[in-house]
């Protein structure tokens, strides 16, 4: 029996209203992006906790909010050549990735059953007080409260 060739666009433009813009369609047209992409990471953060034990009470602030198994779990390898190629066939319009094989989605009930979190309950909120803070400030603050200090020069701008 013969596969039939499946063209790896979209079949109708109505919906993907964002297409033109999208680096997948660089790649449906036959050309090849070298960009890969980099997530952000909290080595820092991932190798004071392995050095230091964490205080009582923000294990408990962990276990209270249910973030507790992020702390189980640790720090997680990543693939970058995967994460690349899933942001290359994820729609922002329909919130799917587009896969040869058909559209998949990644609900909040899958990331419990995978991390364990909750997804039940009250959300755990960014208090309106700490949004504030900006910069140096909240450096002071966070090595007042946790004794941690990043070492990254790039902590503040988000850049990996």
């Amino acid at each position: 029996m013969e596969v039939p060739h499946v063209h790896p666009g979209p079949a109708s433009r109505e919906l993907l209203l964002l297409q033109g813009n999208h680096r997948s369609s660089y790649i449906w047209d036959g050309q090849c992006l070298s960009q890969t992409f980099r997530l952000r990471h909290l080595d820092d953060m991932w190798e004071f906790i392995r050095v230091h034990s964490l205080h009582p009470h923000i294990i408990r602030c962990l276990q209270d909010t249910g973030f507790y198994r992020i702390i189980e779990i640790g720090r997680l390898q990543f693939d970058w050549a995967l994460i690349t190629l899933m942001i290359e066939r994820w729609r922002p319009e329909t919130h799917t990735f587009h896969l040869p094989i058909g559209e998949a989605t990644i609900t909040l009930e899958d990331v419990e059953v995978l991390f364990g979190l909750s997804v039940d309950g009250l959300p755990v909120a960014y208090p309106h007080a700490l949004r504030d803070y900006r910069g140096v400030d909240y450096l002071h603050m966070l090595q007042w409260l946790t004794d941690f200090q990043p070492v990254e020069p790039t902590v503040l701008s988000g850049a990996s």
